[in-house]
């Protein structure tokens, strides 16, 4: 593209800077799993550590894919050095609750990350 990796790095900490001057508290979103933008070799993880930002992970509800999700994405911000802060899960069915929950705080524990809540789909 027209807009190499520095150019693209400058601008990503120019503005963090710049509006964190003037905030007190700064909360950034990314878009989708935290690879997104690594076509431009750019990702959500990627900027996280350029910036010195925990990531709060979000699933879609369900177990088995769901923590298989989470893996991949807490590989990729392991590779950045990006802490997660922890996860929420989000489109739970509501039958199943209670059992996402338990099972999924379980899960967690052995990456020392905290289940920060479940969403009823």
């Amino acid at each position: 593209g027209k807009i190499g990796d520095a150019q693209q790095e400058r601008a990503i900490r120019n503005a963090y800077k710049r509006i964190s001057e003037i905030s007190d508290v700064m909360l950034c979103e990314g878009t989708g799993h935290v690879a997104v933008g690594s076509i431009v070799n750019m990702n959500n993880a990627k900027v996280a550590a350029m910036i010195g930002a925990d990531i709060v992970l979000i699933a879609n509800g369900g177990l088995g894919s769901a923590f298989d999700d989470l893996e991949l994405n807490r590989m990729v911000c392991q590779h950045h050095g990006v802490r997660i802060a922890g996860v929420v899960v989000n489109r739970v069915i509501p039958e199943k609750y209670e059992q996402t929950k338990e099972y999924m705080t379980k899960a967690l524990q052995r990456w020392g990350v905290p289940l920060l809540g479940c969403i009823p789909d």
